[in-house]
């Protein structure tokens, strides 16, 4: 028996093994606001759902959160300008919030009059 197709089969399911789905588990996923004009100052987040647990800023981000019935409003501000970047603990971590962007500025204060090209950005 040849050695060479066993091993090679042998790796074809040891790297199946390794595709699989992520698990529905309660933990903290990573949030960055994007958009088109690169370094942001400062943005108002809404996050909908009833499985936030908590936010918390991420680098020099600077932050501010109120929470409601199933919503949280997060003000994030970049003291230089730069990624707008937090945390947000859920009940899921397959399922990210919802969000609403309401409003963006620049690092020089002004307001962004587009904010269709904008999006919340979830990692793990």
């Amino acid at each position: 028996m040849r050695k060479g197709p066993v091993l090679l089969l042998l790796a074809g399911l040891l790297a199946a093994c390794s595709d699989e789905a992520p698990v529905s588990a309660p933990g903290t996923l990573s949030a960055t606001v994007v958009g088109p004009n690169g370094a942001e100052g400062a943005a108002v987040v809404l996050l909908l759902g009833d499985g936030i647990q908590s936010v918390s800023p991420l680098g020099p981000t600077e932050m501010y959160a109120g929470a409601g019935s199933s919503q949280t409003r997060v003000v994030l501000i970049h003291p230089a300008g730069g990624d707008l970047m937090f945390e947000v603990a859920v009940a899921d971590t397959t399922e990210p919030p919802a969000w609403v962007i309401e409003e963006v500025a620049g690092p020089d204060d002004a307001l962004r009059s587009d904010l269709a090209a904008y999006a919340v950005e979830f990692g793990r």
